[in-house]
């Protein structure tokens, strides 16, 4: 894995680790699923840029951090609120596997607010009755840096 690849490596880690853990339907970046296939509920990873810092007297090193939010549409408040509960226990305080890289514990990212409560959105995709679907997310952190070369030995 290239350097400049570190960014969807998170993502895919983190998607993996919550396919193991649920059973939900998740996609990456958007709903790929036409309206009258999607299951609910529902989760979307975003994958972020990552961030890279400048951690030694010589430049980057290259260490990276990403914040992933993670949202679940629903079709209640209380589908949204499972399917969020589910998504944290299977990442908060978790270290995903990524070849090449040494992975941190992923955390629910500290420095933002608490997520929302569910909430309608209008914006999204309605139920085949009509009705609204709801929706909220959570943010994760996760920190990786290259993999020391004898690691394993």
């Amino acid at each position: 894995m290239a350097d400049t690849d570190i960014a969807w490596a998170h993502a895919d880690a983190i998607k993996a680790m919550v396919e193991a853990a649920t059973d939900y339907p998740i996609f990456m970046g958007e709903v790929t699923a036409p309206d009258d296939q999607l299951e609910y509920p529902y989760l979307i990873v975003w994958p972020p840029p990552a961030s890279r810092p400048t951690t030694t007297l010589a430049g980057y090193g290259g260490e990276a951090t990403t914040r992933t939010q993670i949202t679940a549409a629903g079709r209640d408040v209380r589908e949204v609120l499972a399917a969020l509960d589910r998504v944290g226990a299977a990442l908060h305080r978790r270290r995903p596997t990524i070849p090449g890289r040494r992975c941190g514990l992923i955390t629910q990212t500290p420095e933002i607010p608490d997520p929302p409560q569910p909430d309608r959105d209008e914006t999204a995709r309605t139920l085949p009755d009509g009705r609204p679907v709801f929706i909220s997310f959570l943010q994760f952190s996760l920190f990786s840096a290259p993999a020391i070369a004898d690691e394993g030995s």
